[in-house]
C-alpha cells in the first residue's frame, strides 16, 4: 500500500548527491564552488564537498549496483545529518520515444529484482520487507517537495537547452531499479507494460530504501544514456570499461540536479554555462589530487 506523503519544506544545510561513477560526477563538479575532496570513508568511493547557492553539497560516488549504493548511502548518512538525497545519473530507456540525453524525474522508484517466480515460471514483483511480519514495500515514492522542484528544474533545463539545440524530453514517473541490465527490446517492453517504468538503472532502489530507514527525503533524477529499443551507432554497453566520448552519461541529470538545488536555495534558475567535457575533465583533475 502506498502511504500518502505530505509536502514539507526541504532544509538546505547539507544535501547529498549520489552518483555511481566518476564518469557521472565529472559533469557536476563544474557546477560547484569551493570544492574539497573529503577524507576517505569506508564504503564510499569518493566524496567531494562544495557549495551551490550557499547550500553545502556532498557529491558521493558509490560504485555501480545496489550493494555499493546501499553501503555508500549508509556511510554518508551516518557520517552526519542530511536534509535530502538526490540520486543523479544515467539510465536505460524503457520508452520507444526516448533518446540519449532525455530526462526522467522519478516520482517513484520500483525495485525490479525483488520478485517471485511461481511454479509455472511466471514472475511477479514481491517488494521488499525487513521481516516476515512487515507488509512488502513495492516502491519508494519521491518526497513531494523534491519532486515538485525537480520537475520544475527539468523543464527549465529543457527549455534552456532547446533554445540552442534539440531539447530533451522530460518525463515524470516510475524509475525501475535493479542489478539487471536489460538489452532485449521485448523484455524491456514487457517491463514497461507491466510496471509503467520509464527507464532502468542500478542504484536508486537501494538508495531510496536506505533513505526511508533514515527518514531522509529522496528523489531520483536521471537521463537516458542508451536505448536498446532504438540503439545509437555508439552507446553505453555493459561490456564497456571506458564510457564512449559520445555518451555523456549523467550530463543532463547533473544540470537538472544543480537547478533543483538552486531552486531549493531560493536562487531561481541559476543559469550557469553548461559544462563541456573539457571543463568537466579540468575540474576533475583539480579536485582529484
Amino acid at each position: 500500500m502506498r502511504a500518502a506523503l505530505a509536502s514539507r519544506k526541504i532544509m538546505t544545510n547539507r544535501i547529498i548527491v549520489m552518483v555511481a561513477m566518476e564518469e557521472e560526477a565529472q559533469f557536476f563538479y563544474p557546477l560547484l564552488d569551493e570544492q574539497v575532496e573529503q577524507e576517505s570513508i569506508r564504503g564510499i568511493v569518493k566524496t567531494v564537498r562544495g557549495k551551490l547557492n550557499g547550500i553545502s553539497i556532498d557529491v558521493v560516488i558509490s560504485g555501480i549496483g545496489a550493494v555499493y549504493a546501499a553501503a555508500a548511502m549508509t556511510a554518508a548518512l551516518t557520517s552526519g545529518p542530511a536534509d535530502a538525497v538526490i540520486s543523479c545519473g544515467c539510465s536505460g530507456a524503457h520508452m520507444p520515444e526516448q533518446r540519449m540525453g532525455d530526462i526522467v524525474i522519478g516520482s517513484r522508484v520500483v525495485p525490479l529484482s525483488a520478485e517471485v517466480v511461481d511454479r509455472h515460471g511466471k514472475s511477479r514483483l514481491a517488494g521488499v520487507r525487513c521481516s516476515m511480519l512487515d507488509e512488502a514495500t513495492m516502491g519508494f515514492d519521491a518526497d513531494p517537495e523534491l519532486l515538485r522542484v525537480a520537475t520544475e528544474a527539468a523543464k527549465s533545463v529543457r527549455d534552456e537547452i532547446g533554445s540552442a539545440a534539440h531539447a530533451p524530453r522530460v518525463d515524470v514517473g516510475i524509475v525501475g531499479s535493479s542489478d539487471v541490465w536489460r538489452q532485449s527490446p521485448e523484455v524491456i517492453g514487457q517491463c514497461y507494460t507491466a510496471h509503467k517504468t520509464l527507464c532502468e538503472e542500478m542504484e536508486a532502489h537501494a538508495l531510496a530504501q536506505v533513505c526511508r530507514i533514515f527518514g531522509v527525503p529522496f528523489v531520483a533524477i536521471k537521463d537516458v544514456a542508451n536505448s536498446e529499443i532504438h540503439p545509437e551507432p555508439i552507446q553505453l554497453d555493459p561490456t564497456h570499461s571506458i564510457v564512449p566520448e559520445t555518451c555523456e552519461v549523467g550530463r543532463h541529470a547533473a544540470l537538472v540536479t544543480a537547478r533543483t538545488l538552486s531552486l531549493l536555495a531560493g536562487g531561481g534558475t541559476n543559469k550557469r554555462p553548461r559544462p563541456t567535457p573539457e571543463a568537466s575533465m579540468a575540474s576533475r583533475l583539480k579536485v582529484v589530487r
